[in-house]
């Protein structure tokens, strides 16, 4: 796993190269942009193209999060929404070329009379191309393209917020094990002060009431035993789900190296970074901003459309027809059975009851409201990278605390273990000393994926969740 404080270093230079261009500085040379980006991607974990992921065999987070960006159902959902957008783009570049239709009708009849035939064939053409619309087509083109750029945005929204479920719900599979095993130790404990006070009793130096005691704190361990059993089934149902998935598959993830190294050290990786400069990061790199801006000019061009509504439109028309009827009754000279014309049309509207009108004053107030949201869009982002941040200050904190805790009730325990064995104890204090050890080692388990998920939140709200 890549140290935090790297991650966040490369991400910062881009953010103030990303910041320079977006106030109109164009000195920075796009290749450099380029790299920084690969830099980004590369370490901060862009998928890398492994084929198809072998369900069978414990799974990375890297893994999970390439199998949910294939067959989670937001995402595919995304890929559709943006191949519709393309297709709107396609539409709208096609209203600059003419329009060619074909028409045909046969009639039927039994009147002869008043030179009406039995039956009667035609066949024809029809083109029409704009002139001229005041730049309608450029403006729906315009607005076509910056929808695309909006759903382009949004699709990384969503795909952010995808690697946060999946990641949340990785950790808590992890979580859910070690607590598994956390309550498994205690129980073994507890059977086996159970035996050891049979032994007592039997041997005169306990009552019987002691081994009641012992057997009522073993089933209260199996007890917790099985909740957190249930709880780490739940947890292995919910990932499956999250990377599209049957909740009803099966997966076991790879061990956890930055738990085993933290037991190792004893210690973890702190964010390094200034508050502000994660929320100038997160100004800088946060999809919603560039879909907030696209929305704004794709209602822009809406706005400018409706208004030119107003102006006439120029349509030339060409029409080629052919009597079929007559030519194939006589089979000569077709020329004298076919006809065309050519012209052009000019069409505005003269009134219409202030429709017009109202659509553009409604257009208007939109925009007005979509400019407000991106403003308070800034302010939103920023509070939510300084709760993030605290959130997992706090939780580094809790971690060194909870470390802290074990240490001491280890050694409690051994004392009144000790103590217990040599009959200077009372069962109850061996009970108490084993209950804050294993409440000791629950809040470690549950401080360090805490601070794991902590850590993952800090970096989705900076947008730099990859």
């Amino acid at each position: 796993m890549i140290h935090e404080k790297i991650k966040l270093t490369v991400l910062s230079k881009l953010a103030v190269l990303q910041g320079t261009l977006r106030a109109g500085f164009q000195k920075v040379p796009l290749k450099t942009i380029l790299v920084l980006q690969f830099a980004v991607v590369f370490c901060i974990g862009a998928q890398e193209p492994v084929g198809e992921v072998d369900l069978s065999q414990p799974l990375t987070l890297e893994q999970c999060i390439q199998v949910g960006l294939e067959r989670s159902t937001s995402m595919r959902n995304a890929r559709l929404n943006l191949a519709i957008q393309e297709l709107r783009v396609k539409n709208a570049r096609a209203q600059y070329f003419p329009q060619i239709f074909s028409n045909g009708n046969y009639d039927f009849s039994d009147r002869v009379d008043f030179g009406f035939e039995p039956e009667n064939y035609n066949l024809g053409l029809r083109g029409q191309y704009t002139l001229w619309d005041n730049g309608q087509r450029e403006g729906g083109f315009a607005q076509a393209k910056e929808s695309l750029t909006a759903t382009v945005s949004r699709n990384e929204r969503t795909k952010q917020d995808l690697i946060l479920d999946i990641t949340v719900a990785y950790y808590d599979v992890l979580k859910r094990q070690e607590l598994v095993k956390v309550s498994e130790q205690v129980l073994a404990r507890s059977q086996e002060n159970t035996q050891r006070i049979r032994d007592f009793v039997e041997a005169g130096t306990l009552i019987p009431a002691d081994v009641a005691t012992a057997e009522l704190r073993e089933a209260n361990d199996e007890l917790s035993l099985l909740n957190n059993s249930n709880s780490l089934q739940i947890a292995q149902a919910t990932l499956p789900r999250l990377l599209g998935l049957d909740p009803g598959v099966l997966l076991t993830v790879s061990v956890d190296e930055s738990y085993q190294l933290y037991q190792e050290r004893g210690t973890i990786e702190r964010v390094e970074i200034p508050i502000e400069e994660a929320i100038q990061i997160a100004l800088s790199t946060r999809p919603e901003f560039q879909e907030r801006q696209a929305q704004i000019k794709s209602q822009e061009w809406s706005l400018t459309l409706a208004k030119l509504q107003r102006w006439p439109r120029l349509n030339a028309d060409v029409d080629y027809n052919v009597n079929l009827d007559d030519y194939l009754r006589e089979r000569e000279n077709f020329s004298d059975f076919r006809s065309w014309s050519a012209g052009v049309s000019l069409n505005f509207t003269l009134f219409d009851g202030g429709i017009l009108g109202n659509r553009v004053k409604e257009l208007g107030m939109q925009l007005e409201q979509t400019r407000e949201n991106a403003s308070d869009l800034e302010r939103s982002v920023a509070l939510a990278v300084r709760q993030a941040y605290l959130t997992l200050q706090r939780s580094e904190i809790a971690v060194d605390i909870s470390k802290k805790q074990v240490t001491n009730a280890q050694l409690s325990l051994d004392v009144i273990q000790g103590r217990f064995d040599v009959g200077k104890a009372i069962l109850l204090e061996l009970l108490d000393a084993q209950t804050s050890y294993a409440q000791a080692l629950t809040n470690e388990v549950n401080a360090f994926y805490d601070y794991k998920i902590a850590q993952t939140r800090l970096q989705d709200a900076m947008g730099v969740l990859q």
